[in-house]
């Protein structure tokens, strides 16, 4: 994995692309919208996703070592929440009950972030600014293939940048005052590339428009993962 990474800076930001059974070019390039799954099993997913990126953002908020460091991520913990509940509330004016709908995706949530849990702050406040961006743009870019009107405000919804630009500036910070965190956050960085990959696998198995086909769908992983070098190198990190 580390190996395919260190590969792909050494390059420009690769194209989703995939190739045809048998042909050594490129015939088709490949959307992360062709996966899309269902309306409900989307809302649910996402739904719970933010509760959980929301519950990770409030205890950053308890042992964050300024009042600074608090009120930014107190405004991301909020912002977070209140994607949770635009996502909530499409749910329940389809007739639905939130908490029915998100449980079947508890387990495949629950378990990565448990996964990716780290006591020190600075790894927790990390987490939050990769994977939060990561997903964000990764469900945003599900949801183009909806088949459902919500379709425009579910895009809009995830777009939202909740707080990253300040989580950035908050993480650059921690790291001009202690030169020794830049390779072990470096490092940890590194260690939540493979299990967000595991996650984003899953999700593509849900998808009613294409069949998942794993040797068609690594172009799509490497993309993440491009995106990742991307904000890793944003914050002086080497992936």
């Amino acid at each position: 994995m580390f190996e395919w990474i260190k590969g792909l800076r050494r390059k420009s930001a690769p194209l989703r692309k995939l190739r045809s059974r048998g042909e050594a070019t490129d015939t088709e390039r490949v959307e992360l919208a062709e996966f899309a799954p269902g309306i409900m099993p989307f809302l649910g997913l996402t739904a719970y996703l933010q509760l959980e990126l929301y519950e990770a953002a409030t205890r950053a908020v308890s042992g964050a070592p300024t009042l600074q460091a608090k009120d930014v991520l107190a405004r991301v913990a909020g912002q977070t929440l209140s994607k949770h509940q635009r996502l909530t509330g499409e749910i329940r004016s389809r007739g639905h009950e939130p908490h029915v709908v998100m449980e079947p995706f508890t387990a495949v949530i629950d378990s990565y972030v448990e996964r990716i849990d780290a006591a020190d702050w600075h790894q927790h406040v990390l987490s939050l600014y990769l994977v939060g961006g990561l997903f964000d743009d990764f469900f945003a870019s599900l949801a183009g293939g909806l088949k459902d009107s919500y379709r425009t405000e579910a895009i809009a919804i995830l777009r939202n940048d909740t707080g990253r630009a300040e989580l950035k500036a908050l993480l650059e910070a921690e790291l001009e005052a202690n030169e020794r965190l830049s390779s072990w956050l470096a490092l940890w960085g590194r260690r939540l590339v493979g299990d967000t990959l595991l996650v984003s696998r899953a999700v593509l198995l849900l998808s009613e428009g294409r069949e998942f086909v794993e040797s068609e769908v690594e172009p799509v992983f490497t993309e993440l993962i491009a995106d990742h070098i991307r904000r890793m190198d944003g914050l002086g990190l080497t992936a």
